[in-house]
């Protein structure tokens, strides 16, 4: 887990205060607007002060607090609905037990919880917004130092700041420079207290390969006083493996290659929304996908719909629909080429349903049927996954969940011909974004941007 910032641990104590008073207060306001008294009956005050209390504490377990979440507060939000919705069912619960629920007003209660959605949502709007402008000016960067000047010790500083540039400056590196040495070489370890006190270091990493001996000891004799935090990186095993983390397990650290990307829960919950925006979408492009249907009898030769096998979610495999865009081959597909721009294979009316997308509308039975999902990666031809599998060392990781109609890296412009492995390796580095950092929200927000920039690009042809 990130290290917080001194900055950053002051907005998630303030966050807390923040959520607290949004809970009473939505409550209070819900009050105003349906019994329009400007002072609640003592029982009604007791409801606030226990719901608001019953929020903070769903809140910190659900973990909107903790650093990663912090700094994309946008990002979690549907967690942060589910802990306002459990604290409010607790609260209900409660009332119910202690025989005051015909007390309350209903439409109170329901109105509660609307506002205190909303109000909790502004306020990470506003936590948001002041995080990433303290990103855009370093504000609440970490002042880091490396002990070490090896090889591991310059790998390990342009890495943290490849990936956490935003929230942290790599000062310099502490120890005896060898030959070969290019970086900035800030003190000995002996003088460690003073650049501390000189330089404002807030942390200390100590890199894999010094000696673990004497001169960690020294370090340790040297920083036993001072009030900054020392971490050890450990020292990776000699292959390229997707570090995702350290976690215990039996008292032992544990590096994490890979994690599993959603919980049965949220399993679930992807499941759910997958077959109800799928039903709902699938309702109102009926009409349009029968006069596509039609057009296409009237426009070439061959069946309407192309059918084709891809890979879905884990190791299996289905098959996917399309409306045919290209002339039909009746030899079967063996060998699929993907489209180029002005191929000669794609019809009239497929060069129109292609730059507009609306060739993908019968994959809305696909995922009615569990196969995809509205929102995941792209799924390709089996010869395709085939060919980039072994120039992409990350590339099947796309299957670790359902492939998608719409993807992070499709609304990023990532969309058409992957004619250079270059182009393979974006997408699939947006693909496994998604992946690690999934959420019913980022999923509403890639179909909002679908709607508005995916289904017309220049490169859909």
């Amino acid at each position: 887990m990130p290290q917080a910032t001194d900055k950053e641990a002051l907005v998630a104590g303030l966050l807390r205060v923040g959520d607290l008073l949004v809970a009473g207060l939505a409550g209070y306001a819900a009050f105003r607007v349906w019994l329009g008294a400007y002072s609640p009956p003592s029982f009604y005050w007791a409801a606030l002060v226990v719901g608001a209390l019953l929020t903070v504490n769903a809140l910190s377990m659900a973990g909107v607090y903790r650093v990663d979440r912090l700094r994309r507060p946008l990002r979690r939000f549907a967690r942060t609905l589910g802990a306002w919705g459990g604290a409010m069912a607790v609260l209900a619960l409660i009332s119910v037990l202690v025989k005051s629920s015909d007390q309350y007003s209903r439409v109170w209660f329901l109105l509660w919880l609307l506002f205190g959605a909303f109000g909790l949502l502004l306020l990470r709007l506003l936590v948001a917004g002041v995080v990433a402008r303290w990103r855009e000016t370093g504000g609440a960067r970490q002042r880091v130092a490396i002990v070490g000047t090896g090889v591991r010790a310059r790998q390990l500083a342009a890495q943290l700041e490849e990936r956490e540039g935003g929230y942290l400056t790599v000062l310099g590196h502490v120890g005896r420079a060898d030959q070969g040495f290019s970086g900035r070489l800030l003190c000995d370890v002996d003088a460690l207290p003073q650049l501390v006190a000189s330089e404002g270091i807030e942390e200390l990493i100590v890199a894999p390969g010094m000696d673990q001996s004497a001169e960690l000891q020294r370090l340790t004799l040297a920083l036993r006083r001072l009030p900054i935090s020392v971490r050890y990186a450990l020292e990776l095993p000699a292959l390229e493996l997707p570090a995702r983390g350290v976690s215990e397990l039996g008292g032992l650290p544990m590096l994490d290659i890979w994690r599993r990307p959603m919980t049965t829960w949220e399993r679930c919950l992807k499941s759910v929304e997958d077959r109800v925006l799928a039903t709902l979408l699938l309702t109102l492009s009926l009409l349009p996908m029968l006069l596509i249907a039609l057009a296409i009898k009237l426009d070439s030769r061959g069946p309407v719909l192309f059918r084709q096998q891809r890979a879905g979610f884990g190791s299996g495999t289905f098959e996917m629909l399309k409306f045919r865009t290209m002339a039909h081959r009746a030899d079967g597909e063996a060998e699929v080429p993907q489209a180029r721009r002005n191929d000669p294979r794609v019809t009239r009316l497929g060069a129109l349903l292609r730059a507009t997308s609306l060739d993908e509308l019968p994959q809305l039975f696909n995922v009615l049927r569990g196969e995809m999902s509205l929102v995941g990666p792209r799924p390709h031809a089996l010869a395709h996954d085939r060919f980039y599998a072994g120039l992409i060392d990350d590339y099947l990781a796309r299957q670790r969940v359902k492939p998608g109609m719409t993807g992070w890296a499709q609304v990023n412009g990532l969309r058409g011909e992957t004619d250079t492995p270059d182009k393979m390796r974006r997408r699939v580095q947006f693909d496994l974004y998604y992946i690690d950092n999934w959420s019913v929200f980022f999923d509403l927000k890639i179909l909002f941007l679908t709607l508005l920039v995916g289904f017309v690009n220049r490169n859909a042809y």
